[in-house]
């Protein structure tokens, strides 16, 4: 039985960084960074029973860059990071993350990006039948061109092409590793105030890495038409919201096609000089990688408040919700009718003596409930770090 896999809580470009949502980056930068953290876990394998603790030490180094070139803007972030297990050395691995993009204008009317990211984090894989656990690094990835042309002062024309893919260095991943290349069309309009209502369709061509059923075919195509607003309310709240239609099919293996609704609301808000709350709704639709068919909907909560104590102090909490549903699985196979709801909540300080360190301390507590037995956990983490940033 596959379990989906939660992203690492204690990673040094977040952990040691008073958060971005605090920072306004100049238009021209260049930064190191250097980090080193340890952080304990109650149950590092993540299983419902026979549970094992463990400290992990994270070493980390990283730059930054930002350059503005007349009408051009480059921005970039890269991090190289290792994880090294106290017990389980076999566990250990290392993480290569990066994102870059390029805010290109021609002309005062012919505008875009072109973008690159990539998030390494490990993944586990419990199998409740065997007792065996697979551990891995999953890699997620998206390049994107796109293009916006101001028809005039308010109406815009906008296309562009991506790539995403995830992978997993476990076989037979639980989404079976997609890989989709797109291209994008769409229009819409811009007030003065900054706020923004775009339609847009999206035609996909894909192919699944690592299929549960090996031998069934791998391709597919997907369309997706949504509605993208962006609204500044006030100067202390905006919101970033899509709302969308999703359809997936698979031209020799139908009982792989799904459809649905896909969306997303984001909200940040300043509550006061010192306090900032992002908040966020997020629905999507993946497969379940079953040849039988089955589609996995996930719907995820979170909030996130960060309080600038004082000029040298940030305190920042955070819960996350996620519920994953199996849905239109066969009758008698293993993921029929599973339900899933993971949740996490967390407490972190970063305290900044010198302009160019920053201590970190965070408490987690993560928790993953399931009608499939033997896929719930319960895991504590209590981290602590310190960044050098020249």
């Amino acid at each position: 039985m596959k379990n989906l896999t939660i992203r690492p809580l204690f990673c040094l470009a977040s952990l040691c960084m008073v958060p971005a949502v605090l920072r306004a980056e100049p238009p021209s930068l260049l930064e190191f960074r250097a980090g080193a953290g340890v952080e304990h876990h109650t149950n590092v394998l993540q299983r419902a029973t026979q549970q094992q603790s463990d400290d992990i030490g994270v070493l980390a180094v990283g730059v930054k860059a930002e350059r503005e070139y007349s009408l051009q803007h480059f921005k970039a972030d890269v991090e190289a990071a290792t994880y090294r297990y106290r017990d389980q050395s076999h566990l250990d691995y290392s993480t290569l993350n990066y994102a870059a993009a390029w805010d290109w204008k021609f002309t005062p009317a012919l505008h875009g990006v072109l973008s690159a990211e990539r998030r390494q984090y490990r993944d586990i894989t419990n199998i409740p039948a065997t007792g065996l656990d697979e551990v891995g690094r999953r890699t997620e990835r998206t390049e994107l061109l796109e293009g916006i042309y101001d028809i005039d002062g308010v109406w815009r024309a906008l296309a562009g092409v991506s790539r995403s893919s995830s992978s997993s260095t476990v076989p037979q991943s639980w989404d079976a590793s997609p890989t989709v290349r797109s291209a994008r069309v769409g229009g819409g309009y811009e007030w003065a105030s900054g706020s923004s209502l775009f339609a847009r369709f999206r035609r996909g061509d894909g192919e699944y890495k690592a299929p549960v059923f090996p031998a069934a075919s791998a391709d597919f195509r997907e369309n997706e038409a949504d509605l993208q607003l962006r609204w500044i309310a006030t100067g202390k709240t905006s919101l970033e919201a899509r709302l969308g239609h999703l359809r997936r099919t698979h031209s020799e293996a139908p009982a792989r096609d799904f459809s649905g609704t896909v969306g997303s609301a984001i909200v940040n808000w300043a509550a006061t000089g010192k306090t900032k709350v992002v908040a966020g709704l997020l629905r999507d639709l993946s497969s379940s990688g079953l040849d039988i068919g089955g589609t996995v909907q996930s719907t995820r909560f979170y909030v996130g408040p960060v309080w600038n104590a004082t000029a040298h102090t940030a305190v920042s909490a955070r819960y996350d919700r996620t519920e994953r549903s199996w849905r239109d699985v066969p009758a008698g196979a293993p993921d029929t009718g599973r339900q899933d709801v993971i949740q996490a909540a967390s407490i972190g300080v970063d305290w900044t003596p010198r302009r160019i360190v920053t201590v970190s301390a965070l408490v987690r507590g993560e928790r993953v409930r399931s009608t499939i037995s033997g896929v719930g956990f319960r895991n504590t983490v209590i981290g602590l770090g310190v960044k050098v940033a020249i």
